[in-house]
This record gives structure tokens, sequence and C-alpha cells, in this order.
């Protein structure tokens, strides 16, 4: 675990330049003789030390705004065709999440195609802020008519709202940042928008929107080896005067044809649209995740929501368990069929993930989410779900996220593994050691919230 409290540093000022940022808000539909999506734009000047040429639009709004954005990309005079701008955004979101460092450290990097943005990522994510650094490809202001443009930076800061203390009634707003991506895009051979610490910028927006939302917790999840976003995270860490620490967790992967089992999947009970079930399910998972660290499911409602969303969607994904002697859950979980949200795609493997690779199954995955129950059954019904998942989905691997003093860590542990972290900002060094010690097992474990659908 690694601890940084930094201090804004006189000398540094001088590096950091002034940019605009504009926020998108307060949507709503106006009568007057034809139905048109306004909205209220905030703008904020924030510092960032990036060293990109050129003008940068930065602008940040609700998710859902996917579906008026025509509107919001008219209003700043940039060409208002939404599937050019949906084509933008999958080209960013594409570019690899870095898994490797420059000396070798890392396993894999790897490449998420999302299909049939924004559906996918709003069906899970409803509650994102989409943070943008956008390039025009001409002057905005002296512009006669719609300006083309790239996209250069891309990230999620998703909404999510947790107890402290599970015992009493407050309740907090943060932040949970994803899909952080810079453009490879090249001229000339030449990649215009990497090195030009654009990340760093991108952070600035989001410390923005955390002074105006009064957001006192933020985190990211990222491959231990992802050098670029450490250094922004901790540069905008000391910028601002955040405290912030890295809390490590593992993710596990299974072959689904060499776990799974016919006979378990045979057990199995699907209990997707079977309320009473699902609620007797909330109950297991409150008991054992209130107290995780930034656990987000607060009610029934927004447990029951999630499922809706998630298989409203993916038809093929659903809610799964195995049954005790009286009918009722002995082990329970979310089976997410993330290939029906993107394609995954590895790059530069090493070690058992060139194996791995060679044969193909790393395409399409299961992730279990909110699993609970006893260890053995739970293990049951995964090994049951691998086998159903493969046979009926061609789903090649089960994606297990797991951390120390997670009960099911030795259900999950597996010889193929991936190592990441949670980084963790806050703006009290102390109210953060407090919830660390209000969510730790036994053994002084701080246990983690790592069941986010799409990290």
């Amino acid at each position: 675990m690694e601890k940084t409290t930094l201090k804004k540093s006189n000398t540094e000022s001088s590096v950091f330049k002034k940019r605009i940022h504009y926020h998108v808000h307060n949507g709503r539909f106006v009568e007057n003789g034809t139905t048109e999506f306004k909205f209220d734009v905030s703008v904020n000047e924030i510092e960032s030390e990036d060293v990109f040429e050129e003008d940068l639009l930065l602008l940040s709004f609700p998710i859902d705004y996917f579906n008026y954005i025509d509107s919001v990309l008219k209003h700043f005079k940039l060409r208002s065709n939404s599937d050019y701008f949906i084509d933008q955004c999958k080209e960013v979101i594409a570019v690899s999440e870095n898994h490797q460092n420059e000396k070798g450290g890392g396993k894999m990097s790897f490449q998420a195609f999302f299909h049939n943005i924004p559906d996918s990522i709003c069906s899970v994510n409803d509650e994102a802020i989409v943070v943008l650094a956008i390039n025009p490809d001409d002057d905005i202001k002296s512009a006669n008519q719609p300006v083309d443009y790239h996209i250069a930076g891309y990230i999620h800061a998703n909404v999510f709202h947790f107890k402290p203390d599970p015992k009493e009634d407050l309740v907090e707003m943060g932040y949970y940042y994803n899909m952080l991506r810079i453009s490879e895009k090249e001229v000339n051979g030449v990649n215009i928008y990497r090195r030009k610490k654009v990340f760093s910028l991108m952070f600035s927006i989001l410390h923005s929107l955390t002074e105006q939302n009064d957001v006192k917790f933020a985190f990211a999840c990222m491959g231990k080896e992802n050098e670029s976003i450490k250094a922004a995270l901790h540069v905008n860490s000391h910028r601002f005067n955040k405290h912030y620490e890295r809390l490590p967790f593992t993710i596990y992967s299974k072959v689904n044809l060499v776990t799974g089992s016919k006979r378990y999947s045979e057990e199995m009970v699907e209990i997707t649209h079977n309320e009473l079930m699902l609620k007797k399910m909330y109950q297991m998972v409150y008991k054992k995740m209130s107290s995780y660290l930034f656990f987000n499911h607060l009610t029934e409602e927004s447990f029951l929501s999630l499922i809706k969303k998630l298989v409203g969607y993916s038809t093929s994904s659903g809610v799964y368990m195995i049954p005790d002697e009286n009918g009722e859950i002995a082990a329970a979980t979310i089976a997410m069929n993330i290939g029906d949200f993107f394609e995954f795609k590895i790059k530069n493997p090493k070690g058992i993930f060139r194996i791995i690779q060679a044969t193909g199954v790393m395409k399409n995955f299961l992730r279990p989410l909110m699993a609970v129950g006893d260890p053995k059954p739970f293990e049951k019904l995964l090994k049951g779900l691998s086998y159903k998942y493969r046979k009926e989905y061609d789903v090649g691997v089960s994606f297990l996220p797991t951390f120390k003093g997670d009960p099911f860590f030795d259900v999950y542990k597996s010889i193929i593994d991936d190592q990441y972290m949670f980084f963790v900002i806050c703006r009290d060094k102390e109210r953060l050691q407090e919830l660390k010690r209000l969510s730790a097992d036994e053994f002084g474990n701080p246990r983690l919230f790592v069941d986010h659908p799409i990290t």
C-alpha cells in the first residue's frame, strides 16, 4: 500500500497554463414550434501542465446527453453529426489500456472495442459524467461554418453514493473514474497527443468537477504498471493539495473450458426475473458488502435497477443461484457477459498470456458481480456458469477481481493474474484512514468494492 500527501510548490506555478472547461448540465426540452433540447453551460478556468500547442475544447456532460449530442456540438460550433461523434469516441475508447511499463514490468496491455456506443456504456453506468478534450481542426471563434475535430482525451466520472459508516445515515457522493484514454492519432508518423501531458489536463478537469459538486472522494482502477495515469494522478494530487493512496487488488482469470462443469450447470437456478429471490439476494449482498470501501448499492431499488438495466441491454447476462436443501440461496451472483459490451484484444502478452492468446479464448469474458453465499456452493456456481457461458455464448474466460480479505479469494485464485490498484484521492487523509478501518476484516485488510460492471 502506498500513501502520499503532497504540498503545492510555489516554484511550479509557472509551468501551468490557463484553459477553459465547459460543463453542460440542466438539460431540458423546450417547445417553441419544434421540440428543442436546451441546457446550461458552466464556464470554469482551470490550470493545466499540458504542453499541447493547439486549442482544446474541454467539455463535460452527463452521459445520457449522448442522445442529444448534436445539440451540444452545435452550441460549440462543432460538426453536429452524431455518427461522426460516436466514431470519434469509439476510436479513442479503443486505445490500449497499458498494463506494462517501459522497463518491462507488467504482463500485457489490452484494447476494448465497445459495441453499440452509447447504449452499451449507458446501460450500466448511466450516472456518469463524460469528460472530453476536443481538438478542433480550425479556429472555432472565427469559423463561418461548423468545424471538424478530433477527440484527444476521453474519461468517465461515474457518480456513486456510499455510506462512510454503514451504521450511520450520512450518505456521500464520490466519483469513480474509468475509460481513461488519450488518442493515439498520428500526423506524419508522429503521435500528436501522447507525451503532451494531456492526461494531467484531463485530471485538472476532474478536479474542477469535484470542486463544483463538493465531491470529497474519488478513485480510479488501473493496471499496476500504468505509469502515465499514475504520473497524472500524482501531479494533480500534488497540485491541488489532495491526499492519495494506492490500494492493490488482483484480477484472476480462469479458462472456462478447463474449469467449467456440466454437472453444476444443471444444479443452477436462474432468478433473473424472480423478484422475491432477487430481494433475498440483495439482503445477502448488503450484509456482506455494506461495509466495503465505496459500496454504492445502498438500497434494494439500486440493486434491482442495475440488474434491470444490465439484462435489458445484455440478454445473455442474468442472475443465477445454487439452492440449498430448502430451496433458498446457498450462493448467487449476477453473471455479466462482457462479450455483449465489447471485444477484448491482448497486446504484447508475456508469459502464460502468450499461450492463452494463441488459443483465442480471451475474446469474450464472464464477469460475476456481487457474489454471495458460502465459498463451497459459490465455487459450484462459478463452475456451472463457466460451462454454460462457454457452451451457449462462446465465452472463453471468467474475469475475477479479488483482494486480500475477500472470502472468495481462494475460489477466484488462478495462475493467470493481472495486478491492479485502486488510486484513491481525497481531501481528508485521516477520514480515509477511518474508512479503511471501518471496511477492514478481522485481520486488518481493507475490503474493497470491486464489483463495478465495467472497469
